[in-house]
């Protein structure tokens, strides 16, 4: 249903993400570096939608990490999954 973010989960939220960079929002920056603008611009467009659809947590949390495979859990940092998609589109805006 969201391709953009499941190419992100999968692809750089992989069980081994925790050796690609010192955080996980230095993930996000190294996708924003490899990946195409108009990847880039589709993964925000998505995650911009999903957070002005109203979803709460629970419905973001299935989304991030059911659907899409996600292997980061940002609650385990006391971080919402709102919080976390939100701070993730900001990243991908910067670039």
């Amino acid at each position: 249903m969201y391709p953009k973010i499941n190419y992100l989960a999968q692809a750089y939220f992989h069980q081994d993400y925790d050796l690609e960079a010192d955080s996980p929002i230095a993930i996000v920056s190294l996708f924003r570096e490899r990946e195409v603008f108009e990847v880039v611009e589709a993964l925000s467009g998505e995650i911009f939608s999903i957070l002005a659809s109203g979803a709460d947590e629970s419905r973001l949390a299935s989304i991030w990490l059911d659907e899409a495979g996600a292997c980061y859990d940002p609650r385990e940092d006391g971080v919402s999954i709102q919080d976390w998609l939100s701070r993730v589109g900001e990243v991908l805006l910067r670039g």
